[in-house]
């Protein structure tokens, strides 16, 4: 740095050299001091910046971890009571700003209130961001609608955006449309405004999830036995792999029957269903539009408020002529005029006083005139709501009407004069020419006056309406006699409004004062209009909200309760029908997809997206109502799984008893006939002991085979005794050729599953097990089977405790001896002559008698018949089926197809026999 306060150098001063050198040094060291934080500001602010911008350019949205973290942050953001206060106290100035911006202020101060505006903008457009990133729910939804709306609203608020939109005309007949459009554009953005009301429900919404995090941490509290103004000791975090210890068993179980603990348990505040929560933003949504609708809709039906229409304009235009032809009036016979008692000169006669001021008069008479009649012109047509239809006069201290009636007509000699007297043949030209010119900029004054208006005119005006004295300007008069009053034949009373003059004093308003009445049918009738609107308009929203609501509660509440309704009566009616509710709901799911997909594909571009994103966010999260509907189902089902048919009656009897909560299951049982059948799996022991516990695998897969192959055939499995499985199949009920059928493929499902577990590439694995072949030399999966029909009695067997339907008989035991016997007789099965004797000829033929016994427990004689297979010849299967269906329900429903057609006439158990 360059010193220039350095002297020369002397001899006699070295003290004070020195002196300047010292404060030379400490003149740096403060600027240095003063540059040094200005640079380090700087220094930081770029480095700060080159931070920011890197973060950017390394941020990858593809990354899930940086995607979860934007996430949290944002809703982070959002729930942070710094960023709540700050949008509340912008949204308060959002409602109220621009209003008093103009109340208060000056126009210098508008670019203040648009730096506000901007703000508010800029910090709503990031609640909207982090919202739509923060919620999932949030993006394209109700509450982003009306954010958005409320927001692009602002725009309106920018004074130099109101301008370029509504104020930017020229002039001339630019300008008055401009003037037009700047008033409708200022009530249409008071309108719009009110879209912003609704960040107030946000702001309530806001308000009540707060109270409810303090509810939920005093009840925390409260759960600790903490006193008010004691702290919550912050827990440490415990692994899920951490075994509770004695001292804490022992306080749970101690407080297991406190009253305290249950009390603090009522008091903890319950987390809001999905059905509700849905049913609540619903039923705020509908509210929400429709209060909006409300307050936008409804000002429209006004014609003072509607946007479009404005009668303003046209009431000042009546008021302010009415006070300039008063005007010429007082010009031309004011009080004190050629009269030293203060009473106008017209009053005392009908000529115009000679004198100097006699052509002024004339001048003043015809001044007046011609206003009266371009003010006539101007108001008696066009698109106005008001239309001039009766000009008078009337007087307080001149009561002759006659008079008045004579003063007042047009175009007389005596008061303006024989120079400006017009020609009465050429009076309809004259004024047509002059006040109807077809060149104005406005074309609703080019309308001339009808030729019997212009004759009332020029004549004495002789309809007395009350008080007053005057005459029609429009085409016709409605009044009875000259002096009738064709307003009170004509208008009603609400149908016209009286102007006059408002520049007047009590004294001239006593000795004179002109009345102009208006037409104003126009604006009755569109008031009467829109009133009908409005009325129809308030039915149809609060029928419309009302149908919107029960909808609402009808999807989410009543339908689903009542479909739950509909299933109970359906499984209390017939319990076995539980089993296929399962089915006719995947095929409603299956119904709902392919409408979903249909329309899907007729979707084109980002409606096809936006429509798949609502339907993907609508079926996210299941309701409860669904949920338990769901949970009806599966219980219906386990039900009619685990009693199975003869446990039907149980579960119907307690299905109807819906006045009482508990369960009766010691039902009396109820006698059927049956074709009863026994099958038992041979050397299960054995199998059993090579097995262990792999042997539940074993008997499951081969249960799955019988209980298919029976159920194919129109049985019942009822009980499964480890190697055995009890079958039914129910005769009761059924004519003689169905119990024939019955018993035909009752004897044809033994087949099939001798067949199918011979075939089955499951169970040949067991053949080449080396611990049954060791045991058994080969082995292969071989059962025995017995077949008796007759009597049993269903019903319920056990206690409270446990219970089992089945079915109770000597016929079942006779069944299970059959089934014993197999293996003395070394048959596969064994068949009683009953049941020969109810199948059908063609299946008895297929059957060999082979003995004639008593078995033990039955006192008759049965003659035992059985089928002989040979089912070495049959080989297992390379492959499973063409077509796998893993569908549980489209396999169900493809089986309910296969046993219905079994039923049919063409179908013959014989035959199946023999292919």
């Amino acid at each position: 740095m360059k010193n220039t306060s350095v002297m020369p150098s002397s001899p006699s001063s070295p003290k004070k050299e020195g002196r300047k050198s010292t404060s030379i040094a400490k003149n740096k060291d403060s600027m240095l001091k003063k540059v040094q934080p200005r640079q380090t500001v700087k220094a930081r602010s770029r480095f700060a910046w080159s931070r920011f911008t890197a973060r950017v350019r390394n941020f990858k949205l593809r990354d899930p971890e940086r995607i979860v973290w934007l996430r949290a942050k944002s809703r982070k953001l959002c729930s942070s009571w710094r960023f709540t206060v700050l949008t509340t106290v912008l949204t308060i100035y959002a409602l109220f700003g621009d209003d008093f911006r103009l109340f208060f202020t000056h126009k210098r101060t508008d670019d203040l209130f648009n730096t506000l505006t901007i703000i508010s903008c800029v910090i709503f457009t990031v609640e909207i961001l982090a919202n739509s990133l923060g919620h999932d729910d949030y993006f394209l939804g109700f509450f982003f609608a009306l954010d958005l709306g409320s927001t692009i609203t602002l725009a309106f608020d920018l004074t130099w955006v109101s301008q370029e939109l509504f104020c930017s005309g020229g002039e001339g007949e630019e300008a008055l449309k401009t003037s037009r459009a700047g008033r409708a554009g200022a009530r249409a953005s008071r309108t719009v405004r009110i879209i912003r009301l609704m960040r107030l429900v946000k702001l309530y919404k806001a308000y009540w999830v707060a109270m409810e995090k303090k509810k939920e941490e005093e009840a925390r509290i409260l759960k600790q036995g903490l006193m008010p103004g004691e702290e919550m000791e912050k827990e440490e975090p415990k692994s899920e792999f951490e075994v509770p210890q004695e001292d804490d068993d022992e306080d749970d179980l101690g407080g297991l029957g406190g009253d305290d603990e249950n009390a603090k348990l009522e008091e903890e505040p319950k987390a809001e269903t999905r059905v509700g929560k849905k049913l609540s933003d619903m039923t705020t949504r509908r509210v929400i539009i429709l209060v909006l609708v409300m307050l936008v809709i409804l000002p429209q039906f006004s014609p003072g408020s509607n946007v479009m229409l404005s009668q303003v304009e046209f009431q000042d235009s009546a008021k302010f002529g009415a006070d300039l032809i008063y005007n010429r009036w007082r010009s031309w016979c004011g009080a004190g005029v050629g009269n030293a008692t203060g009473t106008p000169w017209c009053f005392g006669g009908l000529d115009t006083p000679a004198g100097p001021d006699q052509s002024e008069l004339y001048r003043s008479r015809y001044e007046f005139e011609t206003s009266l009649l371009s003010f006539i012109h101007a108001h008696h047509r066009g698109t106005f709501f008001w239309q001039l239809y009766w000009i008078g006069a009337v007087s307080k201290n001149f009561v002759d009407s006659i008079y008045l009636g004579q003063l007042l007509h047009l175009n007389q000699e005596r008061f303006v004069g024989e120079g400006l007297k017009m020609d009465p043949l050429e009076l309809d030209d004259i004024w047509d020419s002059t006040y109807a010119k077809t060149d104005f900029l406005v074309s609703d004054v080019t309308a001339p006056l009808a030729s019997g208006a212009k004759r009332r005119l020029t004549s004495d005006w002789q309809e007395q309406c009350k008080s007053a004295v005057g005459t029609v300007v429009q085409p016709e008069t409605r009044a009875d006699g000259p002096t009738g009053c064709s307003i009170t034949q004509e208008l009603r009373c609400s149908e016209v409004e009286y102007v006059t003059a408002l520049a007047i004093t009590e004294k001239e308003m006593d000795n004179m004062s002109l009345i102009f009445a208006f037409d104003q049918r126009h604006s009755t009738q569109l008031e009467a209009g829109l009133s009908i609107l409005q009325t129809l308009f308030i039915c149809f929203a609060v029928g419309v909200g009302a149908m919107t609501f029960s909808k609402d509660a009808n999807e989410l509440l009543l339908n689903p309760i009542e479909r739950m309704i509909e299933k109970m009566e359906t499984i209390k009616d017939n319990p076995l029908e539980a089993m296929r509710l399962g089915d006719l709901e995947f095929r409603r799911e299956e119904v709902d997809q392919a409408k979903f997909r249909d329309k899907l594909s007729q979707k084109r571009g980002p409606w096809k997206i936006l429509y798949k994103y609502r339907h993907n966010k609508k079926h996210k999260e299941p309701m409860e109502t669904v949920m338990l509907e769901k949970t009806i189902i599966k219980l219906g089902g386990l039900l009619a799984l685990g009693f199975g048919e003869a446990g039907a009656e149980v579960i119907g009897q307690n299905m109807k008893g819906g006045a009482s909560a508990g369960v009766n299951a010691m039902v009396p049982g109820q006698k059927v006939d049956a074709i009863i059948g026994f099958c038992n799996i041979r050397n299960f022991m054995d199998a059993t002991e090579v097995l262990k516990e792999k042997v539940m695998l074993f008997v499951n897969q081969v249960g799955e085979i019988v209980h298919g192959c029976v159920d194919d055939f129109h049985g019942a499995p009822n009980k499964n005794i480890g190697d055995a499985f009890l079958l039914v199949w129910r005769l009761s009920g059924a004519p003689p050729d169905k119990q024939t059928k019955l018993a035909d493929m009752a004897l044809m499902s033994y087949v099939k599953i001798l067949a199918e577990i011979n075939k089955s590439r499951v169970l040949a694995a067991y053949r080449q097990h080396p611990g049954l072949q060791q045991r058994m030399k080969d082995f292969r999966v071989e059962m025995g089977f017995g077949l008796h029909c007759g009597w049993a009695i269903e019903g319920a067997i056990g206690s409270e405790f446990k219970i089992d339907a089945s079915y109770l008989s000597p016929n079942v035991n006779v069944a299970a001896r059959l089934e014993a016997a197999t293996m003395q007789f070394r048959v596969w099965v064994l068949i009683s002559h009953f049941m020969v004797n109810l199948c059908s000829h063609e299946v008895a033929l297929k059957c060999r008698l082979i003995d004639h016994v008593t078995v033990k427990g039955s006192r008759m004689p049965i003659r035992l018949y059985t089928i002989d297979l040979d089912i070495y010849r049959l080989a297992v299967e390379d492959r499973g089926p063409e077509r796998l269906i893993r569908n549980r329900f489209k396999i169900r429903q493809l089986r309910e197809v296969r046993k219905g057609e079994k039923w049919a006439e063409d179908y013959h158990v014989y035959e199946a026999m023999q292919t």
